[in-house]
């Protein structure tokens, strides 16, 4: 039987006034490989993605002008069929703000039948009451006070407590001990069943240490580029000791 998966990706935005928001620089690259290789994967995914976030497939379907135009057509042809082979079983579901966010995650779990959740999302820890109209830009100093979110993570599995649960955790310029203790934590304190710890060197995220973090002290390093599959192949086989059981 499929997996029916909810990931969230890219980031939200908290608006200021009717043209300014505060966001952050999530691209919503791993939710989109994530979601991907669930899709090869034959699960059905549920992809909530932020604005201007990656989706699942597109990236392969722009052209590059500056390679030879009969290898990139080729190139497109061959991601047109793998979109397409696909995207039966991609459901995608686009939000702005942390409200957009709440929603759509309350909505999908509670309303589906999911089996695993990922929260890949930089979803803002902060919410502003939006001011109507704009705020002068003539004031030297601008002061805003902004009331924190609440840690969404920590109700999935009051609204369906035998999903599979995989967090993220993302910090800047620490140890690897403090990065993996840290998301042990989060992980015990958000009842996860996985925690992707995440941490910047030197505030660049290209270069970035990942460990998949597990409640039973379980650790294993991953790069980059093995993240997705490692991580939809460490759910496959959690569901495959299940079934044997």
């Amino acid at each position: 039987m499929a997996l029916e998966v909810f990931v969230t990706s890219g980031g939200t935005i908290a608006k200021i006034d009717d043209v300014r928001h505060l966001g952050n620089f999530s691209s919503g690259t791993t939710g989109s490989l994530i979601a991907e290789s669930f899709l090869k994967n034959n699960a059905v995914v549920h992809y909530v993605y932020g604005k201007n976030a990656k989706r699942p497939f597109r990236e392969a379907l722009k052209m590059n002008p500056k390679e030879p135009k009969h290898e990139e057509l080729k190139r497109l042809s061959e991601a047109y069929e793998t979109f397409n082979k696909y995207s039966p079983n991609l459901h995608e579901y686009s939000i702005l703000t942390f409200e957009d966010y709440y929603s759509s995650v309350k909505k999908i779990i509670r309303g589906k039948k999911i089996d695993v959740v990922v929260l890949a999302a930089a979803v803002g820890d902060y919410s502003y009451s939006q001011t109507e109209g704009k705020i002068s830009s003539d004031k030297d100093k601008l002061t805003l006070e902004f009331a924190k979110n609440q840690k969404v993570i920590s109700e999935i599995k009051e609204f369906n407590p035998n999903i599979y649960q995989v967090g993220f955790k993302l910090l800047s310029r620490v140890s690897n001990e403090e990065l993996i203790d840290t998301a042990y934590k989060h992980c015990l304190k958000n009842n996860s069943d996985m925690v992707v710890a995440n941490s910047l060197e030197n505030g660049d995220f290209s270069s970035r240490k990942i460990f998949l973090v597990f409640p039973d002290k379980r650790v294993i390093s991953v790069s980059q580029d093995e993240l997705a599959d490692r991580l939809v192949r460490e759910v496959s086989e959690h569901y495959l000791r299940n079934e044997k059981n």
